[in-house]
Parts: structure tokens; sequence; C-alpha cells
């Protein structure tokens, strides 16, 4: 997770923080400290259509293809296997780890469910209560089934536009229970009963195929599912073929040939699929037994629509990022009206922010400025993020994310923590330090990087405390020092393993100038660089990824809900001055009462 080789370049942080001064002008432009939300243009939105309307593939590929469709498919075949089967760009923002599972059904990106902290808190956010149903934090309006069903569709359909912007690497993988699962149990149990009776009625003589023609029907409609638009003679073809009214007229007079429809059904497969199903379908060609055949037709089949729904999903892909900021903000405001306050939360945590001098503000044209640095303050507040404490509802949709990015800086300070330590203890008999540490750096690295949260880092702290007393002795063994002593061993041991409470001086102070630095970063509003705090500059490049990643969330948060956050600040400000003048003034009457009193008592 800190490994040196999986970490971005500053120049990813630059581009980012071009970005987020274009947002902070835009800001500048478009609202006022009393405007009210958008919901967002009213110009056709190809996002609403791609998401909302099952939107077939883009007409890019049929702009490409042209004559007949025996011409075409190669082509298209192609495209598909070089999207549905590339693999990506590595995901900014959570861990690095492509060994999940992931759901076809939920959307769910291959790097999503294994690498993201879980949460321990069995509330959610409004937002959440249409994700995963539960009991919204505020009661909602009288509205009708209709409505409700509506918006809840629409904020399902935003956290789908939302996930394919800002991960590259969104793909959809082929749900499997896990194993011993009631869920794996009936799906095992139904399979088996369905290619049991199909099998059962084969073998009967004369041979039954009411089974077979049902098998027959959904292996043409996948057929057709997983065909291009353009390709008509294709699918008419397919429709013809796999006509199920004449396969049961075959099969009421015992003509019906299974083996042969089997074949085709194949052939089919094997102009539509990706390369990397190849081998699958050659394998089943070479199959005799007809019931093996189409098993493995249907779990192929099965993979393929996986395939055309990434193709589809990678197709749609630079729209849903032009329009995504607009979409996202249209369906959230749909998503409020079936609120009584829909941004409790994270009215809650922006007020939390504002410390007394900001309502010291001499006039309302310094309300921006103060504003930018209060929301600026709250975010860094999400990378240290309580688990028992709910994340706001603007910020659910990256809420995983963001704690991803908490767990990494806090493995990152933890690194630095033992480098100093060691350094400091060992540092007068070490040659070539600078050497030595970065050789301790990159071993450490490959120690942490298998933890995915603060808690398995802190199980891994003996390993790191063994490697470090190793990278002594190796070190002082190799420009044949005396031995490392015991006693000396069993300090520097004992010192790196108190790294483990989070009050440790060292561990705090590089904490605090972590922090301290991402939030100047993320203020600053020019592009001049920044000078790494004492003791930082080891971990610059694990810094600059977290500072980049960071800077890239916040952006496209603030051009959604950028909005939101100005006018509940400068409400929050304004009323609170106002209210602060009438304290005020009220004790100056007061006091200018007392005074005439005791004036006319004298």
């Amino acid at each position: 997770m800190v490994t040196s080789s999986r970490m971005g370049s500053t120049d990813e942080f630059s581009k980012s923080h071009l970005a987020k001064k274009k947002l902070e002008m835009s800001e500048e432009s478009d609202s006022t400290p009393n405007s009210k939300p958008t919901s967002g243009a009213s110009s056709p939105d190809p996002l609403e259509h791609g998401i909302d309307d099952d939107m077939k593939p883009l007409t890019g590929a049929e702009a490409k293809s042209s004559g007949s469709d025996s011409e075409s498919e190669p082509d298209t075949s192609s495209k598909q296997s070089e999207v549905g089967t590339s693999s990506g760009i590595a995901v900014q923002g959570a861990r690095y780890r492509v060994n999940s599972e992931s759901s076809s059904e939920n959307g769910k990106s291959v790097s999503s469910e294994h690498s993201k902290r879980q949460r321990t808190k069995s509330g959610t956010s409004p937002v959440h209560n249409f994700i995963f149903p539960g009991v919204a934090a505020s009661p909602p309006k009288f509205m009708s089934l209709e409505e409700v069903m509506k918006a809840a569709k629409g904020v399902s359909n935003m956290v789908l536009a939302h996930e394919i912007a800002v991960d590259k690497n969104f793909k959809l993988e082929k749900f499997d229970p896990p194993d011993n699962s009631v869920e794996k149990q009936v799906k095992d149990v139904m399979h088996k009963a369905f290619w049991d009776h199909l099998a059962e009625e084969l073998s009967q003589d004369p041979p039954s195929y009411d089974q077979a023609l049902v098998l027959l029907q959904e292996v043409r409609d996948n057929l057709l599912d997983i065909t291009l638009p353009h390709q008509s003679k294709l699918r008419q073809e397919i429709s013809e073929t796999l006509d199920v009214d004449l396969i049961k007229q075959q099969a009421e007079h015992g003509i019906l040939d299974f083996t042969k429809y089997s074949q085709y059904v194949l052939s089919i497969m094997a102009r539509l699929c990706a390369p990397v199903r190849d081998d699958t379908i050659r394998g089943l060609m070479k199959e005799s037994d007809v019931l093996t055949v189409f098993r493995g037709v249907m779990e192929t089949l099965d993979l393929m629509r996986l395939d055309m729904a990434n193709f589809t999903i990678q197709q749609i892909r630079p729209h849903i990022v032009a329009q995504s900021v607009t979409y996202e903000k249209k369906k959230f405001a749909e998503f409020l009206k079936t609120q009584n306050d829909g941004l409790e939360l994270t009215r809650t945590w922006l007020v939390s922010h504002v410390k007394p001098e900001d309502l010291e503000v001499p006039d309302d044209t310094e309300i921006r400025n103060v504003v930018n640095a209060i929301i600026i303050r709250a975010y860094m507040e999400l990378l240290s993020w309580a688990d028992e404490k709910l994340l706001p509802e603007t910020v659910v949709l990256d809420g995983s994310r963001l704690l991803e990015l908490g767990d990494r800086l806090s493995q990152v300070c933890i690194l630095g923590s033992v480098l100093l330590v060691t350094l400091s203890a060992v540092g007068p008999i070490i040659t070539q330090p600078d050497a030595f540490k970065v050789k301790l750096k990159r071993n450490l690295c490959i120690i942490l990087d298998p933890a995915l949260s603060e808690s398995e880092t802190m199980a891994l702290m003996d390993n790191v405390a063994e490697q470090v007393l190793k990278e002594v002795e190796d070190n002082l063994k190799e420009h044949e020092k005396p031995p490392f002593p015991q006693s000396a061993k069993n300090t520097l041991k004992s010192q790196v393993l108190e790294i483990k409470n989070p009050e440790h001086r060292i561990r705090s102070l590089i904490s605090k100038r972590s922090l301290e630095f991402i939030s100047t970063l993320m203020i600053s509003t020019t592009a001049s660089p920044v000078q790494m705090p004492p003791g930082l500059s080891t971990l610059q490049e694990e810094l600059a990824h977290i500072c980049g990643t960071l800077l890239r969330l916040i952006t496209h948060n603030r051009s959604v809900f950028g909005e939101y956050y100005v006018d509940i600040l400068t409400d929050h400000i304004k009323t609170e001055r106002q209210r602060k003048k009438r304290t005020e003034s009220k004790e100056e009457k007061a006091s200018e009462s007392t005074v005439v009193s005791t004036n006319s008592d004298s």
C-alpha cells in the first residue's frame, strides 16, 4: 500500500491542484452566498439516457463499421475484447487490490470490496437509506410510492454514475456466493435439479424436449443480448435459426438434432466473444456430451454478458465523466425532496469546524475566504474519521475512498516514525545512512503492504521490528563492523514497538506535520511548491500521492455539493453574527440602564 513503485508522481498532484483552482474560480462566478443549489442544466443529458434508459453501446462502433455484418463483426469482437478484458488503470483513492469479489448486479468495481474498511456502526446516513434499506435520519415527507421509488432509482443511478466517473478501473464481475453460504447451497441445488431433469428427459425413449426447449429459448435470448445494435442481420439469423416453434415441431416429428443446434450456438459465440473466451469455446466444441456442452454454454454466456456490459460502460464513460457533476446535482436535488432535512449530518459536520474568529469577518466580501478555509478543515477531518460516526450525506459516495486514504496516511506516518526512531538509535554506527534508510523503507513497505487497516498494521509491528534489526545487522556485517549487541537489539525493538501507541511522541509529531502539510496544499491558491516538513522528506512520494488523490476527490465533491456548503456556512456565519450583535446590543442597553439608574439615585 505504501510501496514506492505503486505511488503516483507529484505531476498527478499538480494537475489536480490546477483543477481545484479552476473549481474555486467557477464557484466565485456561479455561486453567491444567498444562491440556492441548482439541480443541473436543462440541456439534453447523455448520462441520463445512458444510465436511466439502459443505453446500448454508443454509435462510435457503428460509425467505424460499414458494409455487411460479416465484415463488421470481427472489428466489433476486437473492440469488445479490448475493453472488456483490459487491465485498466489503478484506482486512485482505494487500496491497490484486485482480488476481490464484486457483484454484477450492484456495479461494484473490482477493487471496491476487499480493500474497503468496514464501518462498525449499524446506522447509515439518509443517502444510504435509498441504497441500503434502513431508517431515515429525518422523517420523510408525505409522498406517493411512485415518487419515492423514482427518487430511490435516481440515487442508485447517481451512485453508479459516480463510481464510473471517479474509478477508471470500474468494471462488473460475476458474483459467486461465499462457500458454505445458504445462497450458494440453494444455487447449487437448483442448478443440479435443472440439469438432472434435462438429462432425465433426454434419456427417455422417445426423448422429451420440454426442458430443452426452455434452455434453447434462454440461449437465444442471451445471444441476442450480447449482439450490437447494428448487427441486424446476425440478430435475424439467430432468431430464425433458434426459432422455438420450429424446433418444437422438429421434436414432435422426431427429427430434432440437438447436437446441431449446440454447434451452431458455439459458432455464434465464437464470433461474438472476446479473445479471453476463445479457449473455453474451443474446448466446448470438442465436447461430445450435449449436456456438458450446454452447461458450458450457459456459464460462458453469463461471462460474455458481463463482457458486453463492461464494453458498454467503457463506451459511455467519457460522456458520464463529462456530465457526472450535472447529473449528480440533479439526482441529489431529487433525493433532498424526499427528506425533511437531507443535509442534517452535512450541516453538523461543517458547522463543527467554524472557529470563533471566523465569525469576526468584517464584511460579506471576505466570507468566501473564510468559508473555503472551513471547508478544507472539514475535509481534513475525514482523514481521521471515527468509526462510530456517520459520514455526512454529501461525502458518503466517496466514504470508502476517504477512509482508505486515512488508513494509508496513518500507515505512512507509522513508517516514517519507524525510520526516525531507527536512525536516531543506530545512526552513528550505520555506514551510508541515506542508502540504509532507502533500503529499510523499501523492505518495510513490503511487510506493511498487505495491511488494509490500522489494526492490521499494528498486528505486523513485530515483523517490522524484526526487519529493522535484520537491516541493522546486515549493514554492520556488510561494512565489517562489530556486531550489534543484544542489549541494543532489545532496546531498539522496544522503541519500535512503542510506536504502536497512537500517543507516541514521534508518531504524533509526524502525523501532525503530515496533516498540516496536506492542509497547506489543499488551501493553497497558487501552484508554487510547498516545502516538505522536517523528517518527512523520505515520505515525499507517498504524501504526494495521498494529496493528489484527496484533491481529486475534493474537487469532484465540491463541484457537486459546493453550493450547499457555501449556503450552509454563509447562513450560519451571518446568523451567528446577528445573534452576537443582538446580545451585545442588549448588554449595552442593560449597561446604560444601570448607569442611568445610578445617576438618578445619586
